[in-house]
């Protein structure tokens, strides 16, 4: 498989000093997003029929065979996103302003977001115009935290506590250029993040990382995630000979690949688990397909930012 396309990831993962644009007439207007640029997946916890994707241009409800939805009227650059697993409506994210908001605050960084109301309004509850997120994780360990991979300021991993909106800094030791993150649903100290040299695991809150057994080394993992419903279920996307979609059923331990490769030039960048063996998949060319049954089959829901015509 050829290298992974880091110009064409960094539309996605990179520019962290600058602001997205201006939304257009269509997206003011209300009218259906075309979805491109996707920086994060979930399932609504109230509907796991129904997947929320996070965009450069805004939090979009995608049902099956229906048009894309904006939820509320932000129209800001999610550069990272992620949601408690057992609390439908309260969603964390970090990101850029558009450009009226831009205007308004003269802010760049949003820092970390919170959204108590299913992404209808968002306020800032750490590190406003400092931190900019590119990934971001939830674990209910602690009282509620979040963990955030940091490419402003002072770069590096952070950890957050939800309630007092409190950052520290783990040692982070072993860690080094991520490109997503995830933690366990159960609020073990477990986290697993992907990096552009393999997968790393922590088991002491982000302070020390080791490599992941089981999935190819040296190459990058672009997307990871734990099943929101078990915390034995693991996935991993490697982006590199003899990688693909992988699945662990024993917490990261061992792994198996489930035969899903998305193109050499078009790397899956986020993915999400969920109840009843439901997984979802994005590509860096705005494809996103689920599978109801871990992944051994697919439909289509978007075929490059548009509703699939043919799902299967």
């Amino acid at each position: 498989m050829a290298p992974i396309p880091w110009r064409l990831m960094a539309l996605v993962l990179a520019a962290s000093a600058l602001v997205a644009p201006a939304s257009s007439p269509a997206e003011r207007s209300g009218a259906a997003p075309e979805v491109h640029h996707i920086h994060g997946l979930t399932f609504d916890g109230s509907n796991p029929d129904v997947i929320l994707v996070a965009t450069h241009t805004g939090l979009v409800r995608l049902r099956p065979n229906a048009a894309p939805e904006w939820i509320g009227d932000h129209r800001f650059d999610l550069m990272g996103f992620t949601a408690h697993p057992k609390q439908p409506k309260l969603f964390f994210a970090s990101g850029h302003p558009d450009l009226r908001t831009y205007q308004r605050d003269q802010v760049g960084n949003l820092g970390l977001l919170l959204s108590e109301d299913g992404g209808q309004t968002w306020r800032s509850i750490a590190l406003k115009g400092q931190a900019d997120f590119h990934a971001l994780a939830y674990s209910p360990g602690n009282g509620g935290e979040l963990y955030g991979w940091n490419v402003a300021g002072q770069q590096g991993l952070y950890r957050i506590k939800v309630k007092a909106g409190a950052a520290e800094r783990p040692r982070g030791e072993g860690l080094t250029d991520v490109l997503t993150l995830s933690a366990s649903p159960d609020g073990a100290p477990r986290l697993l993040a992907g990096t552009r040299a393999g997968a790393s695991m922590s088991e002491d809150r982000g302070e020390s990382w080791r490599p992941v057994k089981g999935l190819p080394a040296g190459v990058p993992v672009t997307a990871v995630a734990y099943d929101v419903t078990d915390a034995r279920a693991v996935y991993a996307y490697v982006h590199g000979a003899g990688g693909g979609l992988m699945r662990s059923g024993d917490a990261g331990v061992t792994w198996k690949p489930l035969g899903f490769v998305s193109g050499a030039e078009t790397p899956v960048i986020a993915l999400a688990a969920g109840p009843g063996e439901r997984v979802a998949v994005a590509t860096t060319a705005a494809d996103l397909l689920r599978s109801t049954d871990g992944g051994r089959s697919w439909q289509k829901m978007l075929d490059r930012g548009r509703v699939a015509t043919n799902p299967r």
